[in-house]
């Protein structure tokens, strides 16, 4: 009885250990990020036009999704429109990225262009949302905005190059202290060589508040990096933080 009892103490205090011990964040994962930048030559569509490509374009959207190809997909909202959404792959090169996201009804039509770029993002991007889909495929999409950041060398890049290294290592240290505090959900480094260094994607917290507290990361204070500030609308469940 008493041998039970040791084991079953043992069994416990190693069930408590366990419980106490703090998860460690999953690692950076490669992705492809591709934006459909509007194209130059776009016309003005008649509205059965505008339809069929949207309809073809979700379409093409679901099935690369199906595929596995497709993590994560939205449209931007900015009253400036530099950006009509993004696609985040997972491919197996830049050019493989780019050649999928080429044959999007929107970029065959010469509604977009694409910009493609290799991203290390964190890992997990799409599993949660496929996961509750499979369980249940009326799961509300609950559509939201997100601040969404990019990242840009900026004036000061080669002028600061002494103190660069530094900066930039005050810049991860203020990302990841933004992720603590659950401000956060999604950031990483686009691959070199790049002009664009890297996203931080917020939670759907106001505009504004997304605004402050990137002004705030050293790098950025230094002119080392250049935000420019994008509206994002995403689903629920689909980034990771």
């Amino acid at each position: 009885m008493r041998i039970r009892l040791a084991i079953l103490l043992l069994l416990l205090t190693g069930a408590m250990l366990r419980a106490q011990t703090p998860v460690a964040p999953k690692a950076d994962a490669p992705y492809y990020v591709v934006f459909l930048r509007p194209a130059a030559d776009r016309k003005t569509l008649t509205k059965e036009e505008g339809e069929r490509i949207q309809a073809a374009h979700m379409a093409n959207i679901h099935k690369m999704a199906e595929d596995g190809v497709l993590v994560s997909a939205g449209p931007f909202d900015d009253a400036t429109r530099t950006i009509s959404g993004v696609f985040i792959f997972k491919a197996g090169s830049l050019e493989q990225a780019e050649a999928i996201a080429e044959k999007d009804p929107t970029v065959v039509e010469h509604r977009n262009t694409v910009d493609a770029h290799a991203w290390q993002g964190p890992a997990g991007i799409g599993d949660e949302y496929n996961r509750l889909h499979k369980l249940d495929p009326k799961t509300p999409e609950n559509m939201q905005v997100h601040p969404f950041c990019m990242l840009y060398r900026g004036a000061a890049w080669e002028e600061k190059q002494s103190t660069r290294d530094s900066l930039m290592t005050g810049h991860k240290q203020y990302v990841d202290r933004l992720r603590t505090d659950g401000k956060l959900s999604a950031a990483g480094a686009i691959e070199p060589p790049d002009e664009l260094v890297g996203l931080v994607i917020f939670k759907a917290i106001p505009f504004e508040e997304a605004q402050k507290q990137m002004e705030d990361d050293p790098a950025v204070k230094a002119g080392v990096l250049r935000v420019e500030y994008h509206h994002w609308w995403s689903s629920d469940h689909v980034l990771p933080w």
